[in-house]
């Protein structure tokens, strides 16, 4: 190739006759441009020794059918989406832990008190001056005391139907109930004399008040009382 160039550039570098300079000038800049360019491609081309042309490996997919065109991956190589468990789009909120109503510790209802005697009492005289302002008749001052704080101590029959004695305990005051009648926490269910099948008593409905997780929660209770000393008669 190197001496086929130089005979070729010394052909070319030969000066013809003066009629043909300019023609001359032309081959000697041709071959000024192709010695050139001959160089140049020996210098960076970087061609191998074997006078092949390197070539880029085709990809691994292309590897096995390189006629044809490359339209993605199979089928079968494709593998559905599966999530480990849960949706991943799906805001992820903290268990709440459901009380077992079979085990664990169950806390004992604890019982509420009433208010002391002196608050009732004055919570009866707001409610007498109330009544009042009102026109109404004044309530019954049984109203101030617990059933646990009343004592029977007679029953009688007048022309309105039965009635008892009752006595506060803390005050040993006494009152005339019938049936209806309230106290501060319950009222008169009904009222038997001695002619009975039970004998004389009075039945109450009482109230009570427990403390259960923190709730308060009302109660109800039957209690009846017997006379404690022999039924007197009205009328």
């Amino acid at each position: 190739m190197k001496n086929r160039s130089r005979k070729f550039y010394a052909q070319a570098v030969s000066l013809p006759p003066a009629g043909n300079r300019p023609l001359a000038l032309i081959l000697v800049t041709f071959s000024a441009v192709l010695l050139l360019a001959l160089w140049s491609a020996k210098t960076f081309g970087q061609t191998p020794a074997n006078g092949q042309t390197p070539t880029t490996p085709p990809p691994a997919h292309q590897q096995g059918s390189s006629s044809k065109e490359y339209l993605g991956p199979s089928g079968d190589s494709i593998r559905p989406y599966r999530p480990a468990g849960r949706d991943p789009f799906r805001k992820v909120l903290p268990q709440r832990i459901k009380p077992n109503a079979t085990g664990g510790t169950k806390t004992a209802p604890k019982p509420l008190g009433f208010p002391s005697l002196e608050e009732r009492r004055a919570k009866y005289r707001t409610m007498v001056e109330d009544y009042s302002d009102k026109g109404l008749a004044e309530p019954n001052p049984v109203a101030q005391y617990l059933v646990s704080e009343l004592e029977i101590t007679g029953v009688f029959r007048d022309e309105t139907g039965y009635g008892a004695f009752a006595r506060a305990i803390p005050t040993g005051t006494t009152f005339f109930i019938r049936r209806g009648t309230r106290c501060f926490n319950g009222e008169v269910l009904r009222i038997e004399s001695d002619t009975s099948d039970s004998g004389a008593k009075v039945t109450f409905r009482q109230e009570s008040f427990v403390d259960i997780n923190g709730k308060q929660v009302k109660q109800e209770n039957v209690v009846s009382k017997q006379p404690t000393a022999s039924p007197s008669r009205a009328g």
